[in-house]
């Protein structure tokens, strides 16, 4: 993970009791961080806004869950699949918006 936020998302997520991983290595790229349970996959793809508005960058990071096919090793799951652009704030303001989208 590149920077202090996607340190802290990881962490809370590991504090809920699903399965974690960050950085998971698909062919095009890796996925920011990826939450496993029974019935759900949440990929989740972290952005600063770095200037942009907050929806702008959250449709930015759920086109390169789409683009760099980070989903595709869990359609044989069975399992309903969420892709989550979280955005924070490039002036330390935190979590900005977010938006998401259900295979």
């Amino acid at each position: 993970m590149e920077n202090s936020a996607d340190n802290a998302a990881y962490v809370l997520f590991r504090q809920t009791g699903f399965n974690v991983v960050s950085e998971l290595q698909s062919i095009a790229g890796h996925s920011d961080i990826v939450v496993t349970t029974k019935d759900s996959v949440f990929i989740f793809e972290l952005k600063m806004d770095k200037g942009m508005e907050a929806e702008a960058a959250a449709e930015e990071a759920l086109n390169q869950i789409e683009e760099k096919g980070y989903a595709t090793r869990f359609i044989v799951s069975g399992k309903t699949t969420r892709k989550i652009g979280v955005v924070f704030s490039s002036e330390g303001k935190g979590l900005v918006g977010w938006k998401e989208k259900e295979n």
